[in-house]
This record gives structure tokens, sequence and C-alpha cells, in this order.
């Protein structure tokens, strides 16, 4: 399972009903859809011991119905309580599970924003920095 796969699965833990299809690096043109893509950048500290620790970043895109203020207040308010619970997993120590490495810390790196405004549906962003050590 790549990490990826991990903080898709880990993700669906906070809101199973609506993030149930979270798609790899390409959002779907529905209304309603999300994806996760993986950032360009990757910061890796190699150590003697051949132990690394790796943060990549994680883009969650949401293509959400945007047409009325109701509808713009009810998304804000739930990319606010998507990154409390990111935040509130970082505290507890409630991490994805990463094939072959342990998770030291997730967090959000850029807060939910719109990013794209169409006639009735709008592109909404969050950014993932989620930071794990690999042993040889």
């Amino acid at each position: 399972m790549t990490v990826s796969e991990s903080v898709i699965r880990w993700l669906k833990g906070f809101d199973a009903s609506r993030l149930k299809s979270i798609n790899t690096d390409m959002l779907a043109a529905d209304v309603k859809s999300y994806a996760l893509i993986k950032e360009p950048t990757q910061n890796v500290q190699s150590f003697l011991s051949g132990r690394k620790v790796i943060t990549e970043h994680f883009t969650l895109m949401a293509r959400l119905p945007s047409k009325t203020n109701s509808t713009r207040i009810d998304t804000s308010g739930f990319g606010e309580a998507l990154e409390d619970w990111i935040n509130e997993q970082d505290s507890t120590g409630n991490y994805p599970k990463v094939e072959d490495a342990k998770v030291q810390k997730i967090s959000v790196t850029t807060p939910f924003f719109l990013g794209k405004s169409e006639e009735n549906d709008s592109l909404y962003q969050l950014t993932i920095a989620i930071k794990y050590m690999k042993e040889k």
C-alpha cells in the first residue's frame, strides 16, 4: 500500500460517508468529488545507520457545490472541522498506517480554501504533510 493510499484510508475516519470515494492524483469532474494529490516535494533526512526520515505533502482537492452562500458556509465548516480533526489525530498519535514505516507527525500545512470558483461548483484545497521514519 502506498503512502497516498494510507492517507486516503485514514482520512475516511473523519467522515466516511462524505469522503467515501477519494481518488488518487486526479479529481473527477463530478460535483462532490475528492482527490488526494501528491505534491512534487519530498524532504528526506538520511542517517549513517540507513534510517530515513521522510516528509511528504499531499493536497486534498474537493469539487463541491457553491452556488448559494449557505452552501459555501457549510463547505467552509466542513473544511474547518477536517483541519481540527487532523490536528486532533496528530496530538493523540492516531496516524495513518504506512507500510514499513513509523509515522511521526501529520499536519495541515495549507488550510482549507477555495481555489477556483465556477458557475455552480468550486474547487477547494487543503495541504497535509506527513512525516515518517523508515529503517534500512
